[in-house]
């Protein structure tokens, strides 16, 4: 992994159903962010705003209006001001798929050339049900930063998927959320989420999530970025500013024994390894 990486959270309130709007705020965060910043990362469907509980047809119909095709408008604006900026960009969108599908995606860009990796959240969470078919894999892949995973929201509630990343090598997880706070669960969730996903894989979490209102959904930002000793490396005091910032320190992977606890005290004999169906090629 690179030495140090600089990482900038954009906590964005997105404009319901408003794609060209988002995407503008989007490329400007980018540039505003991008002079000091490696990485900027946007929100779960910081394109469109979250979905409503009740489905609608008119609903559904302006969703896959607004829902983008890769590649397509949000990627090539991204992939243009990646480059400008030389600045990796990663951000939550709706996807509609070549298959026709709509997807609750997150791309990254890459800096040097535009190109993309996505992910397409697997576990769906809900309401989402009636709006998104599921993705099916986890991956890991190579940047000039580091390896990289990339996790939707409800994806990053089961320990395998950190776990399957990180065995592939992924040195850095990135999750990005619409999280709203559930009745008795701590304000400050996503902070324990990026703890324990981190310092149980040896990784750097991200655990993205926007601020706003959409319908009865009051989105609790709290961005939180930890290390591969479990520190937390944002200011908890950022917990509702519109940029959340960390800087990520390679020399972390010592401390935290990464190549002990991903393999050498491993036990993959008592508890088995990966099935078909779960193994991660990276692409």
């Amino acid at each position: 992994m690179q030495d140090q990486v600089h990482l900038s959270v954009v906590q964005l309130v997105p404009v319901p159903l408003a794609p060209e709007a988002n995407v503008q705020r989007m490329v400007e965060w980018v540039r505003d962010e991008g002079a000091a910043a490696d990485v900027v990362v946007f929100p779960e469907l910081a394109t469109t705003g979250y979905v409503p509980p009740e489905p609608t047809a008119a609903f559904t119909a302006r969703l896959r209006d607004a829902s983008e095709r890769v590649p397509g408008r949000l990627t090539d604006a991204l992939a243009a001001v990646a480059q400008e900026t030389r600045t990796h960009v990663v951000a939550g969108f709706s996807e509609l798929g070549d298959d026709g599908e709509l997807y609750n995606s997150i791309v990254w860009v890459h800096r040097a050339d535009g190109a993309l990796h996505v992910h397409r959240k697997a576990h769906l969470f809900q309401r989402e049900r009636a709006y998104f078919a599921a993705g099916d894999r986890f991956e890991a892949f190579d940047t000039d930063l580091g390896r990289v995973g990339l996790q939707v929201c409800y994806d990053s509630k089961y320990p395998e998927v950190s776990r399957l990343q990180a065995l592939a090598g992924a040195e850095l997880m990135i999750a990005v959320f619409a999280y709203a706070p559930d009745p008795g669960v701590p304000a400050d969730i996503l902070q324990h989420r990026a703890v324990v996903r981190a310092w149980e894989n040896g990784a750097f979490y991200v655990a993205a999530n926007r601020l706003g209102r959409e319908g009865d959904d009051a989105f609790a930002g709290r961005s939180a970025v930890a290390g591969p000793t479990g520190r937390i490396l944002t200011d908890p005091d950022d917990a509702t500013a519109p940029v959340v910032r960390a800087v990520l320190d390679a020399g972390d992977f010592a401390l935290a024994g990464r190549d002990a606890l991903l393999v050498a005290d491993r036990r993959p004999d008592l508890y088995g390894t990966p099935g078909p169906n779960e193994r991660n090629p990276s692409r």
